[in-house]
């Protein structure tokens, strides 16, 4: 048979279609999550108990990778320039996400369009605590306090920039630009120490930092950053209940490169719907004070984000907040 006749009769089989990779269903091998913090932290905690499910929905393992370094953004980085196939995922936190990049000075991308995002994985209030040896029982009377002491009541930091801080300079600016000192630390494990000690008076942070020493009445919460009063403290009233209106939350993500197909986007959010609706995920947020989401989609997520950077630009600038 000559040439012209082979490859026509080829085309009418069908073996002239696209190589074979390009037909396989995705995925069709392992995905590789970065985590753009150190193992033990709460993103890397929360990361771990998504990946198994997640992995169980894909019909593939899920690889936890830790990248960390630079509050998040070197992990970030490298999933933003990665390729854009569906196989490298980061679990994203709101400082490696949003505020890292929002707050330097020439920001590595645009925590919008930087990533192509898949879903909204878990969201959680902040929550304001105070030493009980302060002697303030709600956000009023911590107010109040402040104004008749300018300049005397310091509150800490896991670090500049992230949600915590920008959260208490949310609070500074509409409480009328309260005079308040600001110690920033690396991280939450220092800070609460110091808050134990008394060395700083009150500072704003995640359940998952403060909720234990609440309970054992070594810290006391006085503040829930929520829409609503959270579950794992009913007696504590938001912001909005003090008269203050501060919503602020952590929320993790998920997202890929720019520019990775639609279809395999739809198919990651699937997986992270499914795994979230897990019991297991769902029993292991609880007792954290994380509500999982069941429900997000690549645009809910994207229109999340952008709904992050509308509240936080305006803060870092009043705040006059840029890193190098």
């Amino acid at each position: 048979m000559k040439k012209r006749q082979i490859l026509r009769a080829a085309a009418g089989l069908g073996l002239l279609a696209a190589p074979a990779y390009a037909q396989a269903p995705f995925p069709s091998s392992s995905i590789r999550m970065v985590v753009a913090f150190p193992p033990g932290g709460n993103t890397d905690i929360f990361g771990r108990l998504f990946a198994e499910p997640f992995g169980r929905a894909l019909g593939q393992s899920v690889i936890v990778d830790n990248r960390g370094g630079a509050g998040g953004l070197i992990g970030s980085g490298e999933v933003h320039r990665a390729r854009p196939d569906g196989y490298t995922l980061i679990f994203q936190s709101p400082t490696a996400g949003v505020t890292g990049p929002l707050t330097r000075r020439v920001p590595p991308f645009d925590p919008v369009t930087g990533f192509s995002h898949i879903a909204i994985l878990g969201i959680t209030p902040l929550a304001l605590a105070v030493n009980p040896r302060l002697g303030v029982n709600s956000l009023a009377e911590l107010i109040a306090m402040i104004r008749a002491q300018p300049g005397k009541i310091s509150y800490g930091s896991s670090g500049i920039g992230g949600a915590p801080h920008l959260s208490t300079e949310l609070l500074r600016m509409r409480a009328g630009n309260l005079d308040v000192v600001h110690v920033p630390y690396r991280g939450s494990g220092p800070l609460t120490q110091d808050l134990l000690s008394g060395t700083i008076s009150f500072a704003v942070d995640a359940f998952t930092t403060l909720l234990p020493q609440h309970r054992e009445g070594r810290l006391r919460i006085i503040s829930v950053f929520g829409e609503q009063r959270a579950a794992v403290v009913p007696e504590v009233p938001t912001a909005r209940e003090s008269g203050f209106d501060i919503v602020t939350r952590i929320a993790n993500y998920l997202a890929a490169p720019p520019g990775t197909p639609p279809d395999r986007l739809e198919r990651l959010a699937a997986a992270a719907r499914a795994a979230m609706s897990t019991p297991e995920i769902a029993s292991a947020l609880e007792a954290i004070a994380f509500v999982p989401v069941t429900d997000s989609t690549p645009e809910r997520a994207t229109r999340f984000i952008a709904e992050e950077v509308v509240l936080w630009s305006p803060v870092i600038r009043a705040a006059n907040i840029e890193i190098e």
